[in-house]
């Protein structure tokens, strides 16, 4: 069991993603962009981060650059969930520090399997 931080803008992808999951036990926690990503990934600690790209105030990639150039948040595993598609976005998602990168809509085998990579390494 992971504690989840599910970071997208869309009430209803963010309803998505924790309707699959949560029936392998996971417990979440939810931010709307990533400013409040950053704050939640502070207090709250959590083993991974499930990160949209698109977003207000501060965008995905620079939420994880933030994140992983944090002493406190450095070591939580960031995947990025996009709707954007193109290699060149999964390229700098990457470059940025994700672990890996999922195109939206996002599968629950392969999730679940990146939680299962990633969440219980760190």
């Amino acid at each position: 069991m992971a504690r989840v931080l599910i970071v997208d803008d869309s009430p209803t992808d963010k309803l998505a993603i924790y309707s699959m999951l949560k029936k392998y036990g996971h417990n979440f926690v939810f931010a709307e962009d990533g400013q409040s990503a950053i704050t939640a990934a502070r207090e709250k600690q959590p083993d991974i981060i499930l990160m949209d790209v698109v977003m207000p105030e501060l965008n995905g990639y620079q939420a994880t650059r933030k994140l992983l150039n944090d002493k406190e948040t450095a070591h939580i595993p960031v995947i990025m969930i996009s709707s954007k598609t193109q290699e060149s976005d999964r390229f700098w998602g990457l470059r940025q520090g994700a672990r890996a990168y999922v195109c939206k809509p996002a599968v629950e085998s392969e999730l679940e399997a990146i939680i299962n990579e990633f969440a219980l390494k760190h």
